[in-house]
């Protein structure tokens, strides 16, 4: 079988014209590349050097075999160097699963802060509607997912990224305003704005709601941040986002918001990775990046506390 030996001999060869400069480019002695053409020859049953002639020439196997070595070569070292930044940490595949449909907002300066320190990762990002992240993580066809649910599993790491506060937004006149913090139920009587999703998926319905037993008069719901403010900032409906999601809505003063409950509704904001996974350096430094883009920039926001 030709080897990486055999092409680079051959080439060096093809390139200085002899053995003496080719052995001496390679760092070998005359006697050494000798006996590894007559090995490759003796192989390949083919002359691969006219020795007639000076400056030797390749014969048309010899020819052939540097042409392979001109298109293989370059690969391989490529290939090492792929695989020296998989060693280090600086390269590989961030394929990214987001079960938070706000997250997108704070993920893109996100991502192109890690981005410019990590140029050779791979980054993608799949929103978890289409998909069960969850399940995907653990086949490897995602690579970190973004969630509130923090995974109790062997085989799953849950990063902390923030906890942020979940507010109810309100049209500046609506009735509702004038309150300081609502309660489960002033919203029966209301229209609500949510993410197309399962009720169990959003916070306000599982763990503000449903706890008092109270159904909204009725739901309906918009794909992007952008557009469930609109809806709310037109009158027709309120709805509960992250108070970071609003901010420069609450600004400009199309929107206002109310706290929810007598001590406010908060989530935390995980990273989820294959327990595996831990202690890759180019991962480890995207939970990193995202954990201090987000409290550096995320009004509102704070550090997960340590669970006893």
């Amino acid at each position: 079988m030709i080897e990486i030996r055999h092409l680079r001999a051959l080439q060096a060869i093809a390139q200085h014209g002899g053995l003496t400069a080719a052995a001496k480019t390679l760092h070998v002695s005359q006697s050494a590349m000798s006996h590894l053409l007559a090995e490759l020859e003796q192989q390949e049953r083919l002359p691969l050097l006219r020795r007639d002639c000076r400056p030797l020439q390749l014969t048309v196997a010899g020819r052939r075999l540097v042409s392979a070595a001109a298109i293989i070569l370059p690969h391989l070292t490529v290939l090492d160097e792929d695989l020296e930044r998989l060693r280090r940490g600086t390269a590989g595949r961030l394929l990214l699963s987001l079960e938070c449909h706000s997250c997108f907002d704070w993920l893109v300066p996100t991502l192109d802060t890690y981005r410019a320190s990590h140029p050779k990762v791979e980054l993608d990002v799949r929103i978890g509607a289409s998909f069960a992240p969850l399940p995907a993580l653990a086949d490897g066809l995602v690579d970190l997912v973004i969630t509130s649910e923090r995974a109790e599993s062997p085989g799953v790491c849950a990063d902390p990224l923030f906890r942020y506060q979940i507010v109810a937004v309100l049209p500046p006149l609506h009735p509702l305003a004038k309150k300081e913090r609502l309660q489960p139920k002033d919203f029966a009587d209301q229209t609500v704005v949510t993410y197309p999703v399962d009720e169990s998926r959003l916070d306000v319905f599982s763990r503000f709601l449903h706890p008092a037993a109270v159904v909204p008069k009725q739901r309906r719901t918009a794909e992007l941040t952008a557009m469930i403010v609109q809806v709310v900032a037109s009158g027709h409906a309120i709805a509960a986002l992250p108070q970071w999601a609003v901010n420069e809505a609450q600004a400009r003063g199309t929107v206002v918001t109310r706290a929810l409950g007598r001590t406010g509704l908060w989530s935390d904001l995980f990273a989820l990775r294959r327990a595996e996974q831990v202690g890759v350096p180019y991962l480890d430094a995207f939970v990193a990046t995202a954990r201090r883009q987000s409290l550096k920039h995320l009004a509102g926001v704070m550090p997960v506390p340590n669970r006893q």
